[in-house]
Order: C-alpha cells, then structure tokens, then sequence
C-alpha cells in the first residue's frame, strides 16, 4: 500500500510538471523591442514601397505561402517584385496591423489593407477602392523572417474590383437575347436606365443567373442577354409581367419594337 500511495504521488506530481510546461509553453512571448522594431519596418515597407528593407528582413531563403490562392514566393528578390507590382496595381496601398499575437521564433498578425487600383498588373485597371483583411503566421530564426503563410479573402477582393462568379452550366441554362434599335444620341441614357432598372428587376426574379448589354453607339443598336436556370423559368418571369414592364420603360429611347429570341447556353469558358 505504502508503494503504490508514493507512486500515485509522484505519477501526479509528473503530470503537474507537464501540465505547467505546456501552460507556459503556450503563453504569448514577450514583445521586444527588436519585436516591434521588425514589424514597423515590415509596415512602413508596404506602406512605402521600400522594398530595400527586406534585406535586413528577411532571410535569404525566405517563403511566402499564399495559401489557395498563388503559388509560393521563394526568396526576397522573388518578394520584392511581388510588393512592386502591388504597388503598381495598387500605388496608395496601405496595410495596419490590427492585432499581433507573439510566440517564441513566431507572430501572427490580424491585419487590413486598402487600395485604389488605378495602375497595370494582372488585369487591366478598374479603379475601384478596395479594402480586405487577412491573417499572416510569420516564422522567425535569428532575428529574420523565413517563412511567412498568408490567408486573406481573394473572392471578396474580386468582387470589390466588380468582377462576378458565374454557377456552372447544367443542360437547362437558358439565354433570353434581345435585338433592340434605340437613338443614337441617347445611347448614355439607354444604358443607365438598363442599369438602374432592368438589372435590379431581373435579379429579384427566379432562376435568375446573369444579365449582360452590349452597345453599338454608331448605330444604335443593343442587345440584351439574361441568363436563367431553364426556359421554363425565363418564361414564366415574363408571363408575370416583368419583362413587359421593363420594355415599356424605353419607349422613348427606341425607334423600333424589341425583337426577342431563346437559346440554351451550351458553352461557358
């Protein structure tokens, strides 16, 4: 009895020792100045574009991790040109970290971004204002960054740029087109009103999927293209009366009555 009431006791003062090992070892390190001297440097870097001060940064066998989204950057020269070109896409890009959580040889920073992108890059120019968050684990060994794993909202940027995702065809995806002959010189006015009405009109209507206007400002001439889940769908929404109620909407910008006509959408790319 005596042997086993010493080894329970000594089984549970192990397990305190571990218990306090691990609740230390999972306690926020302290900020140091050299901490906090890093982290301005690599704010005022993308905030400037001084990417001069990666050097002093960054390893030289640094990685960027994009996760699901962009391939790695591999070394600082590789990270300069991804900041440049941000920075071009971007020029009054600015980041501010809004938290900042520090572990031995690591950080996580909580951070947001804006931007204006009126310059070049991977598409053409939109400029749209833009602003997104994200979250960076940042690896640290004798005092330099060696690996950073980035995860931000892609989608929600793309769509503050205007670009839209479109569901995947199914063999009843249906396209309502329409030929229409408007005045020349209300073209500017013809298009606003397509925005302002029969946009909003067609996405509040079932099976709705898209909806497109293109413009000849020589001639006059449009063509409407709505997108639906099945004929079925696309005909129903205008025996309610909708789509007849847009039309009448132009009468004083058409010289002629609309021409209407149905396909199915058999390629999407």
């Amino acid at each position: 009895m005596l042997r086993e009431r010493i080894a329970v006791r000594i089984i549970g003062v192990l397990c305190f020792m571990v218990l306090l090992v691990v609740w230390f070892g999972c306690q926020p390190a302290e900020r140091t100045s050299q901490d906090e001297v890093r982290t301005a440097k690599m704010v005022e870097m993308w905030n400037t574009g001084n990417v001069a001060l990666l050097d002093e940064l960054c390893s030289p066998d640094y990685v960027r991790h994009y996760v699901d989204i962009y391939e790695d950057i591999v070394g600082i020269d590789a990270f300069k040109e991804w900041v440049t070109r941000t920075r071009t896409m971007y020029p009054d890009f600015h980041v501010v970290i809004d938290e900042e959580i520090g572990a031995i040889n690591k950080v996580i920073y909580r951070w947001t971004a804006t931007g204006t992108n009126t310059g070049p890059g991977d598409f053409p120019p939109t400029g749209k204002k833009v602003k997104f968050s994200g979250s960076s684990i940042v690896n640290i060994a004798n005092g330099k960054v060696t690996e950073e794993w980035v995860y931000s909202n892609n989608a929600a940027l793309l769509q503050q740029l205007g670009y839209r995702t479109s569901p995947p065809l199914t063999e009843t995806t249906f396209a309502r087109v329409t030929f229409t002959q408007g005045k020349v010189d209300m073209m500017s006015e013809t298009i606003q009103l397509y925005k302002d009405s029969v946009v909003l009109a067609a996405q509040s209507q079932n099976g709705y999927r898209g909806i497109y206007l293109l413009s000849d400002f020589k001639t006059g001439k449009g063509i409407s293209i709505s997108l639906w889940d099945s004929e079925e769908d696309a005909i129903a929404n205008e025996q309610s009366g909708y789509y007849q109620e847009q039309v009448d909407k132009f009468k004083d910008f058409f010289t002629a009555a609309p021409v209407r006509e149905g396909y199915l959408v058999t390629v999407q790319e």
